[in-house]
Protein backbone atom coordinates (compact mmCIF):
# COMPACT_ATOMS: atom_id res chain seq x y z
CA UNK A 1 0.00 0.00 0.00
CA UNK A 2 1.61 3.70 -0.69
CA UNK A 3 2.49 5.78 2.43
CA UNK A 4 0.61 8.72 1.53
CA UNK A 5 2.73 11.88 2.93
CA UNK A 6 1.40 14.15 5.93
CA UNK A 7 0.41 17.18 3.54
CA UNK A 8 -1.62 14.76 1.23
CA UNK A 9 -3.29 12.82 4.08
CA UNK A 10 -4.70 16.09 4.91
CA UNK A 11 -8.65 15.97 3.35
CA UNK A 12 -9.13 18.38 0.66
CA UNK A 13 -12.15 19.74 2.42
CA UNK A 14 -9.49 21.15 5.46
CA UNK A 15 -7.48 22.25 3.42
CA UNK A 16 -9.89 24.64 1.75
CA UNK A 17 -11.19 25.48 4.98
CA UNK A 18 -7.90 26.90 6.53
CA UNK A 19 -6.88 28.78 3.38
CA UNK A 20 -10.30 30.57 3.96
CA UNK A 21 -9.80 31.38 7.18
CA UNK A 22 -6.09 32.25 6.90
CA UNK A 23 -7.80 34.81 4.08
CA UNK A 24 -10.13 36.21 6.24
CA UNK A 25 -7.65 36.64 8.85
CA UNK A 26 -5.43 38.62 6.19
CA UNK A 27 -8.74 40.91 5.47
CA UNK A 28 -9.17 41.72 8.91
CA UNK A 29 -6.00 42.83 9.89
CA UNK A 30 -5.95 44.97 6.55
CA UNK A 31 -9.14 46.70 7.26
CA UNK A 32 -7.88 47.26 10.98
CA UNK A 33 -4.82 48.77 9.67
CA UNK A 34 -6.54 51.14 7.48
CA UNK A 35 -8.89 52.16 10.35
CA UNK A 36 -6.19 53.24 12.72
CA UNK A 37 -5.53 56.38 11.93
CA UNK A 38 -9.64 57.33 11.47
CA UNK A 39 -9.32 56.11 15.54
CA UNK A 40 -5.97 57.54 16.30
CA UNK A 41 -8.30 60.83 15.45
CA UNK A 42 -11.26 59.89 16.82
CA UNK A 43 -9.57 59.72 20.22
CA UNK A 44 -7.80 63.14 19.70
CA UNK A 45 -11.26 64.61 19.26
CA UNK A 46 -12.39 62.94 22.42
CA UNK A 47 -9.20 63.87 24.67
CA UNK A 48 -8.99 67.68 23.19
CA UNK A 49 -10.13 70.15 25.73
CA UNK A 50 -12.74 72.16 24.36
CA UNK A 51 -12.95 74.68 27.11
CA UNK A 52 -9.49 76.10 26.64
CA UNK A 53 -11.01 77.84 23.50
CA UNK A 54 -12.71 80.29 26.03
CA UNK A 55 -10.73 79.94 29.66
CA UNK A 56 -12.84 81.39 32.62
CA UNK A 57 -11.46 82.12 36.32
CA UNK A 58 -12.02 85.07 38.46
CA UNK A 59 -9.99 88.25 37.44
CA UNK A 60 -9.32 87.00 33.89
CA UNK A 61 -9.62 89.93 31.09
CA UNK A 62 -8.78 90.37 27.07
CA UNK A 63 -8.33 94.18 25.94
CA UNK A 64 -9.03 94.97 22.49
CA UNK A 65 -8.59 97.73 19.68
CA UNK A 66 -11.67 98.57 18.42
CA UNK A 67 -11.28 100.34 15.11
CA UNK A 68 -13.95 100.94 12.68
CA UNK A 69 -15.79 104.27 11.56
CA UNK A 70 -12.39 105.74 11.50
CA UNK A 71 -12.48 105.51 15.35
CA UNK A 72 -10.23 103.99 17.32
CA UNK A 73 -10.10 102.95 20.95
CA UNK A 74 -9.13 100.48 23.64
CA UNK A 75 -11.78 98.38 25.58
CA UNK A 76 -11.66 95.52 28.31
CA UNK A 77 -13.71 92.32 28.75
CA UNK A 78 -13.26 91.35 32.39
CA UNK A 79 -14.10 88.26 34.65
CA UNK A 80 -15.83 90.20 37.22
CA UNK A 81 -17.81 87.75 39.63
CA UNK A 82 -18.45 84.22 39.99
CA UNK A 83 -21.45 82.75 41.34
CA UNK A 84 -21.71 79.59 42.47
CA UNK A 85 -24.41 77.05 40.54
CA UNK A 86 -25.63 73.51 40.98
CA UNK A 87 -24.39 73.04 37.23
CA UNK A 88 -21.51 74.35 37.96
CA UNK A 89 -19.94 78.12 38.38
CA UNK A 90 -21.52 80.90 36.02
CA UNK A 91 -18.75 83.92 35.43
CA UNK A 92 -19.88 87.26 34.64
CA UNK A 93 -17.49 88.96 31.70
CA UNK A 94 -18.40 92.43 31.53
CA UNK A 95 -17.11 95.22 29.41
CA UNK A 96 -15.25 98.69 30.24
CA UNK A 97 -16.52 101.13 29.39
CA UNK A 98 -19.39 99.84 29.15
CA UNK A 99 -21.28 101.07 26.16
CA UNK A 100 -25.07 100.56 24.78
CA UNK A 101 -23.62 98.24 21.91
CA UNK A 102 -21.96 96.05 24.77
CA UNK A 103 -23.74 94.08 26.94
CA UNK A 104 -22.04 92.17 29.23
CA UNK A 105 -22.38 88.01 29.72
CA UNK A 106 -23.01 85.26 31.74
CA UNK A 107 -21.44 82.30 31.20
CA UNK A 108 -21.36 78.66 32.23
CA UNK A 109 -20.20 75.53 31.11
CA UNK A 110 -22.02 72.27 30.51
CA UNK A 111 -21.17 69.13 29.24
CA UNK A 112 -22.78 70.57 25.77
CA UNK A 113 -21.40 73.65 25.55
CA UNK A 114 -20.24 77.38 26.40
CA UNK A 115 -23.80 78.52 27.51
CA UNK A 116 -24.91 81.99 28.06
CA UNK A 117 -27.16 82.32 30.11
CA UNK A 118 -28.80 85.66 30.43
CA UNK A 119 -30.73 84.45 26.97
CA UNK A 120 -30.37 81.10 26.77
CA UNK A 121 -28.26 79.79 24.20
CA UNK A 122 -24.63 78.48 23.69
CA UNK A 123 -21.51 80.48 22.01
CA UNK A 124 -19.62 77.36 21.81
CA UNK A 125 -20.75 73.87 21.11
CA UNK A 126 -18.72 71.01 22.19
CA UNK A 127 -17.28 69.23 20.33
CA UNK A 128 -15.90 72.36 18.61
CA UNK A 129 -15.42 71.02 15.06
CA UNK A 130 -15.01 72.63 11.63
CA UNK A 131 -17.95 72.23 10.12
CA UNK A 132 -20.35 71.83 13.42
CA UNK A 133 -23.67 74.34 13.12
CA UNK A 134 -26.29 74.95 16.15
CA UNK A 135 -29.20 77.68 16.32
CA UNK A 136 -31.37 79.62 18.37
CA UNK A 137 -34.76 80.14 17.48
CA UNK A 138 -37.31 81.92 19.73
CA UNK A 139 -39.55 84.63 19.38
CA UNK A 140 -37.52 87.42 20.76
CA UNK A 141 -33.92 85.87 18.83
CA UNK A 142 -32.70 83.82 15.77
CA UNK A 143 -28.96 83.24 15.43
CA UNK A 144 -27.43 80.42 13.61
CA UNK A 145 -23.64 79.85 14.47
CA UNK A 146 -21.17 78.07 12.38
CA UNK A 147 -17.96 76.78 13.10
CA UNK A 148 -15.62 77.68 10.20
CA UNK A 149 -12.08 76.17 11.13
CA UNK A 150 -11.29 74.65 14.28
CA UNK A 151 -7.24 74.06 15.02
CA UNK A 152 -5.42 75.64 12.72
CA UNK A 153 -2.64 78.72 13.36
CA UNK A 154 -3.42 82.00 13.39
CA UNK A 155 -2.58 85.60 13.77
CA UNK A 156 -3.86 88.74 15.01
CA UNK A 157 -1.94 91.72 15.40
CA UNK A 158 1.19 91.07 17.22
CA UNK A 159 0.31 87.60 18.46
CA UNK A 160 0.33 84.53 16.70
CA UNK A 161 -1.59 81.61 17.73
CA UNK A 162 -0.80 77.21 17.86
CA UNK A 163 -4.83 76.64 17.35
CA UNK A 164 -7.41 78.41 16.97
CA UNK A 165 -11.46 77.89 16.01
CA UNK A 166 -13.25 80.83 14.26
CA UNK A 167 -17.26 80.78 14.35
CA UNK A 168 -19.65 82.57 12.65
CA UNK A 169 -22.60 83.84 14.17
CA UNK A 170 -25.80 85.21 12.18
CA UNK A 171 -28.35 86.86 13.21
CA UNK A 172 -30.90 88.05 10.07
CA UNK A 173 -33.29 90.06 11.94
CA UNK A 174 -30.83 92.03 13.72
CA UNK A 175 -29.10 92.26 9.90
CA UNK A 176 -25.73 91.08 12.06
CA UNK A 177 -22.81 88.71 11.50
CA UNK A 178 -20.19 88.32 14.35
CA UNK A 179 -16.91 86.58 12.94
CA UNK A 180 -15.44 85.51 16.38
CA UNK A 181 -11.62 84.30 16.30
CA UNK A 182 -10.77 82.09 19.78
CA UNK A 183 -7.58 80.73 20.27
CA UNK A 184 -6.90 77.92 22.79
CA UNK A 185 -5.68 79.00 26.17
CA UNK A 186 -5.85 82.62 25.49
CA UNK A 187 -9.68 82.87 24.18
CA UNK A 188 -11.89 85.24 22.25
CA UNK A 189 -8.88 87.47 20.31
CA UNK A 190 -10.59 88.99 17.29
CA UNK A 191 -14.07 90.00 16.48
CA UNK A 192 -15.68 91.17 13.65
CA UNK A 193 -18.86 92.53 12.58
CA UNK A 194 -20.24 92.27 9.34
CA UNK A 195 -24.21 94.25 8.46
CA UNK A 196 -25.94 91.07 6.98
CA UNK A 197 -27.62 91.67 3.86
CA UNK A 198 -31.44 89.68 2.87
CA UNK A 199 -29.65 87.44 0.44
CA UNK A 200 -27.14 85.93 3.25
CA UNK A 201 -24.03 87.62 1.51
CA UNK A 202 -22.75 90.66 4.26
CA UNK A 203 -20.65 93.90 3.54
CA UNK A 204 -17.03 94.64 4.33
CA UNK A 205 -16.57 94.99 8.17
CA UNK A 206 -18.09 97.84 9.86
CA UNK A 207 -16.17 97.02 13.39
CA UNK A 208 -13.22 94.75 14.31
CA UNK A 209 -11.74 94.38 17.65
CA UNK A 210 -8.42 92.58 17.72
CA UNK A 211 -6.49 91.11 21.23
CA UNK A 212 -3.57 93.73 22.22
CA UNK A 213 -3.38 92.12 25.44
CA UNK A 214 -4.86 89.32 27.92
CA UNK A 215 -4.08 87.67 31.56
CA UNK A 216 -5.94 84.47 32.04
CA UNK A 217 -5.67 81.46 33.78
CA UNK A 218 -7.26 78.33 32.86
CA UNK A 219 -10.86 77.34 33.35
CA UNK A 220 -11.78 76.36 36.98
CA UNK A 221 -13.73 73.36 38.19
CA UNK A 222 -16.60 72.96 35.01
CA UNK A 223 -18.30 69.75 34.08
CA UNK A 224 -16.51 67.20 31.74
CA UNK A 225 -17.87 68.39 28.67
CA UNK A 226 -18.91 66.04 25.40
CA UNK A 227 -16.68 65.20 23.12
Amino acid sequence: MMKLNEQSAIPATTRGTDWFRLKIASALLFLTMLAAPHYSHTQEVQNKSWVGYYPLAMGNSWTYRVSGNSETRPTVWKVINVKPDASGPVFAVWPTPSNSDDEGMNLQFTSEGLHESNYDFFILRFPITEGNTWSVSRHDQKRVFLVLSEGERCAVGKFKFQSCAIVRDDDPEAKLRIVTTYACGVGPVQYEYYKLLRDGAATEATQVLKIVSYSVKPSERYPQPKS
